[in-house]
């Protein structure tokens, strides 16, 4: 089953990655899509929910035509979409979410006809209350059956995509959470054009029972060679300074190879996931003196090391990196 999901069959030829195209569906016009499938990506021991849903694109315009590292919006329909329901956070309702991409740009049926998401169910309470609150467009998305539509817009974002060129470059990819969802089709896109350079995946998450796609891959890892799966469990795994383990503690443990990796003009550096993850792997990256992020004027590399998270400082750390070859989002 997992072969068939993200390796080519032999049989079929495999079509060209498309052009960047945008908005080809907007709030005025969104595509009707159909739920074909989903499964779930996290264990049923995990406390996050988190599915892996297939939608059909048959008539649409967005056939062939949306790249990995794109997103497309959801309009949650029904009681997610009431304000009554959603009555803690009434801005819940009636807005488009937006959710990267995680097939590859020929989809999981290798035509281009179908499109996924990898969503995580929000749940959480009203702190003066204590009632449930359930994020709207989440759980619309993962409550949804096979043959049920959803109105979906898009794809959007051009900023976050590999280059025309892919096979040319090294790739570093840094993941929390559902910001694994764009690397999972990058690296079918790579690995299936005859990717032969380097490539390193360090995703974070809570709980081993968190991983997602983990069987994919460990797939490509283990006929691939040159493809480095790491993995960094917060909750069960300790740095060497006996705190938690964070993505920026994998990429420090693994720096003697990534150092020479990243200093190369054509290694790029690819960073997604839960909005507070720049705070550990930007002062790795100073520390290590790399050419990814330059000093802001009137810091030092021990200045940013102790900034706290919420320092106005961070906007000039975030200006300081080489856009070129350094792409980030999180959220």
């Amino acid at each position: 089953m997992i072969a068939s999901f993200i390796e080519k069959p032999a049989d079929l030829p495999l079509p060209p990655i498309p052009d960047t195209t945008v908005n080809l569906y907007r709030p005025k016009n969104p595509f009707p899509a159909k739920v074909l499938r989903k499964h779930r990506i996290t264990e049923s021991a995990s406390p996050n929910h988190c599915w892996h849903v297939v939608l059909s694109l048959e008539g649409s315009k967005m056939v062939g035509k949306y790249r990995i590292g794109q997103s497309v919006g959801v309009v949650p329909e029904g009681r997610f979409n009431d304000a009554e329901f959603n009555y803690v956070h009434t801005a819940l309702t009636d807005k488009i979410r937006l959710y990267s991409i995680a097939s590859a740009c020929w989809g999981d049926d290798w035509k281009g006809e179908t499109i996924s998401l990898c969503v995580k169910r929000e749940i959480t309470e009203d702190q003066s209350t204590g009632e449930l609150v359930l994020g709207a467009a989440s759980n619309f998305i993962c409550d949804a059956r096979p043959g049920d539509e959803m109105l979906i817009t898009g794809p959007v974002g051009k900023s976050f995509l590999l280059p025309d060129d892919p096979l040319n470059y090294n790739y570093v990819f840094a993941a929390t959470g559902t910001g694994i969802a764009p690397y999972l089709g990058m690296i079918i896109e790579l690995f299936n054009q005859g990717f032969e350079r380097e490539v390193w995946l360090v995703f974070g998450v809570p709980y081993s029972t968190d991983i997602m796609y983990d069987g994919e891959f460990r797939y490509f890892a283990n006929r691939h060679p040159n493809f480095h799966y790491v993995t960094a469990i917060s909750r069960e795994q300790y740095n060497p300074r006996g705190g938690k383990m964070y993505v920026q503690d994998r990429l420090e443990e693994h720096q003697n190879a990534l150092i020479p990796l990243l200093e190369k003009q054509d290694t790029l550096f690819y960073m997604c996931g839960l909005k507070g993850m720049e705070y550990g792997i930007y002062p790795w990256l100073y520390r290590i003196g790399s050419n990814l992020v330059n000093l802001p004027d009137g810091m030092t590399v021990e200045d940013i090391q102790q900034l706290p998270r919420d320092a106005s400082e961070w906007t000039k750390i975030e200006r300081s990196r080489d856009r070129r070859r350094f792409f980030k989002e999180t959220y």
